[in-house]
């Protein structure tokens, strides 16, 4: 199965995450797979920024408020959008954003058939709702690989 390889960095920090994801994989299921590797807990509302197209989960906003280059996460296919980007962005919680950069490394035309943390770097997201649209954020321990890759089996092997 095709993978995208894809280096994931949070803005202005040395946390890098690589993985590697199916071609045929949607966007909410990236976002699921950056969650995972970082740590972060999916309190917020996130987004993804691709050639000027906002993809994201806006199931509660009416049609006529999206941005006009829109797509919903959920209909939006990796391979289609990622063939001809190198580079592209992540945001994490809008209100106080964690903006992650990510590259496109590459392809593997034998790949995995779930999400794969190739490499890691820099330490976990350590992330507490501390009030009703408040999150507290440090960093935790050094990012484990194993304990990664776990996570990402469990979640979707399911």
């Amino acid at each position: 199965m095709k993978n995208y390889v894809l280096k994931v960095t949070l803005a202005n920090t040395d946390i890098t995450r690589t993985l590697a994801i199916p071609a045929d994989y949607g966007f909410y299921d990236l976002h699921e797979a950056i969650q995972i590797a970082f740590g972060w807990e999916g309190f917020f509302y996130h987004e993804f920024e691709v050639s000027g197209i906002t993809i994201a989960d806006d199931a509660n906003e009416e049609a006529d408020l999206l941005p006009e280059r829109f797509r919903y996460e959920y209909e939006a296919n990796l391979e289609f959008f990622l063939m001809n980007v190198k580079n592209f962005t992540y945001t994490y919680d809008i209100e106080q954003p964690w903006v992650h950069n990510i590259e496109v490394e590459g392809c593997l035309e034998e790949g995995f058939d779930i999400p794969v943390l190739l490499e890691c770097g820099g330490r976990m997201i350590v992330e507490e709702l501390v009030g009703d649209d408040d999150n507290s954020v440090t960093l935790g321990d050094p990012a484990d690989k194993d304990y990664i890759n776990f996570m990402l089996k469990s979640v979707f092997n399911d």
